[in-house]
């Protein structure tokens, strides 16, 4: 088979000037030079797949014995989902992980599998979600791929989580144990022979000390250091300086200078050095570990909402079973003080419901037959059946978690463009450490080792890939648990640029429960007539005017008519359905009653009660009017001033009658305003306003926002929302307050104000460090506390942000 790609960067070949070399295709000289680079240094496992007898080495070997469990059906029926369009995605778990640069290798190691599409790796909770084709690609050959370069990767089970992390942080904490045994004692005997030094000290006994030094000091270096000599040697494999290079390095020249003094019998030992730099450096390992356990912290209270089993009853029993064992139309029984396992409507029973780790509103909320319960939820009082319409994967608390995971994994440029100069900056450290070793050789070859060695240390590119994840991950844990839902990190950039909001009127700026106010039907027909052929019809609607039709109808004790069929929703229109053959439209009166005009027939408004008007026409003949009002939110007015002070001016675009629209904007205090659009006139208003030069923030909730949403620079859709608002959306808003739109933009400005202190840090810390390790003014011991110090400053920096949102 002929080579149609560049065997080192994968890209396509050119149609002319290729250049082959043995018996590999490369699509420019550049490639053709890496290649020799990465052959001639002997970098086992950077082309993985391909023939790796080019580069001289072969890559760890994988028994397909041992990894044939995870292609079997019953295996992947559990741990992998099948998407509608045949793809397949697992949840996977990967220890090892350490730092941002070993989620950067994982990820382009699992991406030249072929068949993976998309992966997603989460560094704060070590996940990674992989989508691929199943005709190209096994998940044994995926698990494969992350074992060759010496990380372990399961597929992710919440069960297991908690032991695996108690795993991981016990070898940790017992590595840092023997570091700080082995550098306790080193340090007592250091204290000796720098007294010794200055007062004299014969020399069997200093020798003996230097012996008693290393027995020491070799197992602090060989178990302790492990971690960062393993974690080095992964990227060598697969071609990438990873932090834990210069790391690794600098510890192994001094030791090994430091045995070579010992063995000789003369010169000074750095064995105190080493055992304590080693000693530091897993301190900041440990407390930088326990810092992302707090980022991700509401990640994890999210997945352990959901119950491991149901109560399901079948054939009049009560029966206990797995929660995923639980079918769609099921009957489910939920008793006090117990969470709903699965999404559902309420069957039978009236209780009060905590949802606050949902949508973050803290007081309980009634729930009585017909309502929908979501999975998670706490029932707090009485006894209540559910109708089960979603399950595992698809339900509410399943998708958040999902849009949680995918927002934390994935990388905003400003932290693209981080891990890119972290990567270079280990070359360039490698480099300032030769010449520093190169410059001092000639004056003091211990001085050198330990100045080479302090440059190694010192260098911190872990802070510069810190910077953006710590602080993006924060942030969205900080938003989740208050009920507000960032999509990505990208998100947070664009929200801090937005300088006009854009807001929908009804549910967003209103209560979005709108009453029925007046009924006027037209002659022959009465007010019941009226309400119960338009609640036949509004019964399939999303609209919250639809709803509150249908609400009317119901409340009064009348009977919505029956034989309704072939109902089409035309979004910023109405409905249109078939009763009996007969055609019956209930909205906009130019739509329900088209061959006449509107002001013609639209009965007179109050003019300190403006309602807005639905007509219902029979063939097109009007059957009546209905009159509804929909007042603004409480604390509207407060939220639009709250926007101004942010430099956020709000305007507001809605499809009701201008009077209505006048009559809200003077009540919030918004002074732009624009009514009697419809869906495609709101996306073409979002695009003037770009056009303009403005960034845009639309915040909606309806199928007719649908099209302005996805117009917007950042799109944001409220709790209630329709399915399309929903996909159209970048944030989305659990809690019906609208204080969360501006607690939004606050967290997405206040979350870039930090990356950029981050970067600042970073960036000021290494100007200053390392010229001055160079220039032999920092000792090894130093430049080990002050280079975890670097990294802890930025993530403690970044977990200012998970102070609680106040709504």
């Amino acid at each position: 088979m002929s080579q149609t790609t560049c065997f080192h960067c994968g890209l396509p070949l050119p149609e002319s000037g290729v250049i082959q070399q043995e018996a590999f295709s490369f699509c420019c000289p550049g490639c053709l030079q890496a290649w020799q680079m990465i052959r001639s240094m002997g970098l086992n496992g950077y082309y993985l797949q391909r023939d790796t007898q080019a580069i001289g080495m072969q890559p760890q070997e994988i028994d397909p014995a041992a990894l044939a469990p995870f292609d079997d059906p019953i295996f992947q029926e559990k741990w992998v989902q099948q998407g509608s369009d045949g793809r397949h995605e697992v949840n996977l778990i990967l220890e090892g992980i350490h730092c941002a640069a070993c989620v950067w290798l994982n990820e382009q190691v699992i991406r030249r599998v072929p068949g993976v599409e998309e992966v997603w790796i989460n560094f704060a909770t070590h996940r990674a979600r992989v989508r691929w084709q199943p005709q190209q690609a096994a998940l044994s050959q995926i698990i494969a791929a992350v074992r060759r370069i010496g990380y372990q990767a399961e597929p992710y089970d919440p069960s297991q989580r908690e032991w695996q992390r108690h795993h991981h942080d016990r070898r940790l904490l017992t590595q840092l144990g023997v570091a700080a045994f082995g550098a306790g004692n080193v340090m007592f005997i250091a204290v000796a022979l720098y007294a010794g030094y200055f007062q004299g000290i014969d020399g069997d006994t200093k020798q003996f000390f230097h012996w008693i030094s290393l027995l020491l000091a070799t197992p602090v270096l060989l178990y302790s250091g492990s971690l960062f000599v393993t974690a080095a040697w992964r990227g060598v494999r697969a071609g990438r300086l990873t932090m834990e290079l210069p790391i690794a390095l600098g510890a192994w020249v001094t030791y090994l200078y430091s045995v070579q003094v010992t063995v000789r019998g003369h010169g000074e030992v750095y064995f105190d050095s080493v055992t304590m730099f080693l000693f530091i450096l897993l301190a900041g390992r440990f407390l930088e570990a326990l810092a992302r356990s707090k980022t991700a912290s509401a990640m994890e209270r999210l997945l352990n909402l959901q119950p491991r089993q149901a109560v399901v009853l079948r054939d009049g029993q009560a029966l206990t079973v797995a929660v995923r064992e639980v079918q769609v139309g099921e009957t489910v029984l939920v008793k006090p003080g117990e969470r709903v396992p699965i999404d559902g409507i309420i069957l039978s029973g009236q209780t009060s419901v905590d949802e606050s780790m949902l949508t973050g509103e803290s007081l309980p909320v009634s729930r009585s037959v017909g309502d929908t319960l979501v999975c998670g939820s706490q029932n707090l009082d009485g006894a209540i059946t559910l109708t089960v319409t979603r399950i595992g994967e698809e339900t509410a608390l399943a998708r958040i978690l999902r849009l949680v995971e995918q927002a934390q994994a994935a990388r905003p440029p400003l932290q693209t463009l981080a891990d890119r100069m972290a990567a270079r900056f280990v070359g360039m450290v490698l480099f300032l450490a030769l010449l520093t070793l190169w410059g001092w050789w000639g004056q003091d070859v211990g001085q050198a080792i330990e100045n080479m060695v302090a440059v190694l240390i010192i260098t911190c590119p872990c802070a510069l890939g810190l910077a953006a994840p710590a602080a993006m991950i924060t942030a969205m844990g900080s938003a989740a648990r208050s009920g507000i839902l960032i999509k990505s990190g990208e998100t947070i950039e664009r929200l801090a640029q937005v300088n006009q909001v854009v807001l929908d009127k009804t549910g967003v700026v209103t209560l979005g429960t709108p009453q029925v106010e007046r009924l006027v039907p037209a002659a022959p027909y009465t007010e019941e007539q009226l309400l119960a052929l338009a609640a036949a019809v509004e019964r399939y609607s999303e609209h919250p005017l639809g709803r509150a039709i249908w609400r009317a109808c119901v409340a009064r004790g009348w009977q919505p008519l029956s034989g309704i069929e072939q109902v089409s929703n035309r979004p910023g229109h109405g409905l249109q359905a078939l009763l009996h053959g007969a055609d019956i439209r209930v909205g906009r009166a130019l739509f329900a009653l088209h061959s006449l005009p509107e002001a013609a027939r639209m009965p007179p408004d109050d003019p300190d009660h403006p309602v807005t008007w639905s007509a219902c026409s029979r063939d097109g003949q009007l059957v009546g009017w209905i009159g509804l009002a929909d007042p603004p939110k409480a604390n509207a007015a407060q939220v639009i001033q709250e926007l101004q002070h942010l430099h956020l001016p709000a305007l507001l675009l809605s499809g009701d009658r201008r009077a209505v629209v006048q009559r809200v904007g003077a009540l919030t205090g918004i002074q732009a305003y624009i009514s009697e659009v419809l869906p495609d006139d709101k996306e073409a208003e979002i695009a003037r306003l770009q056009q303009s030069g403005l960034r845009v923030a639309m915040v909606g909730d309806g199928v007719n926002d649908a099209p302005a949403l996805a117009r917007a620079d950042v799109a944001i859709t409220v709790a209630n929302a329709s399915d399309l608002a929903v996909a159209s959306a970048d944030v989305i808003l659990l809690n019906k307050d609208l204080q969360a739109v501006v607690h939004t933009f606050r967290l997405a400005r206040q979350t870039l104000r930090i990356i950029r202190q981050n970067y600042l840090l970073s960036l000021c810390y290494n100007l200053l460090a390392i010229p001055l390790a160079m220039a032999g003014l920092v000792a090894p011991i130093f430049a080990a506390i002050a280079m975890p110090l670097s990294s802890l400053v930025v993530v403690g920096n970044a977990l200012r942000l998970r102070r609680p949102l106040k709504f």
